[in-house]
């Protein structure tokens, strides 16, 4: 991008030739340019644009690069401008600098429009007037990992359909305080209400006295430092609300540190 601006012919835009640039707008273009974080900066009343090596994979791979460069803002991002012209007028017209965390700003790149998550900052560069010159822009994209924790979130969804749709009892112990978070079905089992909590020495209790112990020992070897992580009790009875009645649960306990 150093070669890219350099080899620029600036005369065509509003910001002039380099010889004429203002010492702000020249600090800031080289602050950028060597800079290995993503930057990206509006200048003047037009809002042409700068931007460095590490900004450009954002704009795709047949993009908005390399027209970008010395682009006027409104005329790159017409997609989005409804959605950033305010930020960057306010910014402009004195306001803090903002930021946005995972923020959905959809932009035209790779032949289509992507939805794309930003974490990004706006922030004002002065040049030598009481009055913002210019809007320095630092952000990430953070697509891959939303798109990740969403695929995360739709996994779990389905699997807590499956687990309700085949009828099954989950559960999760804290080793810290000795009590379980299970689903509504294992509290039923252990004739628990839907909001109670299940503590260990309870749940001992209602099981039939010949699984009590090796049941405690499963769990206590499935935390064990070193084990594999597995709870190997395939079948045992409870002795509550269905006397007699056994329980046949597939279950791995995991241990979390």
């Amino acid at each position: 991008m150093g070669e890219l601006t350099r080899a620029f012919d600036w005369s065509k835009t509003p910001v002039g030739t380099p010889e004429t640039w203002s010492q702000s707008l020249l600090t800031t273009v080289g602050i950028i340019l060597n800079s290995k974080f993503p930057m990206f900066l509006w200048w003047g009343t037009d809002l042409i644009q700068f931007y460095n090596d590490a900004y450009r994979p954002s704009l795709g791979n047949d993009g908005k690069h390399p027209t970008a460069l010395g682009q006027k803002g409104e005329e790159c991002w017409p997609e989005i401008w409804p959605v950033i012209k305010p930020l960057i007028d306010k910014v402009l017209s004195g306001g803090e600098s903002t930021w946005s965390e995972d923020q959905l700003i959809p932009i035209y790149r790779n032949n289509k429009l992507e939805d794309v998550y930003w974490t990004f900052s706006y922030s004002p560069v002065h040049d030598g007037s009481s009055k913002p010159a210019g809007v320095l822009v630092t952000c990430v994209e953070t697509t891959d990992e939303i798109l990740a924790y969403n695929s995360m979130v739709q996994t779990k969804k389905e699997l807590e359909f499956a687990i309700e749709a085949a009828e099954l009892g989950t559960w999760d112990l804290n080793p810290k305080t000795n009590k379980f978070i299970g689903n509504d079905l294992l509290k039923s089992w252990f004739g628990l209400s839907a909001d109670e909590e299940i503590e260990l020495s309870k749940a001992v209790e209602v099981m039939a006295e010949t699984d009590r112990k090796r049941v405690s020992e499963a769990i206590q070897a499935a935390m064990k430092k070193g084990s594999d992580g597995n709870y190997n009790i395939w079948r045992l009875r409870i002795h509550q609300r269905f006397p007699g009645r056994e329980i046949l649960p597939r279950c791995q306990a995991l241990y979390h540190r």
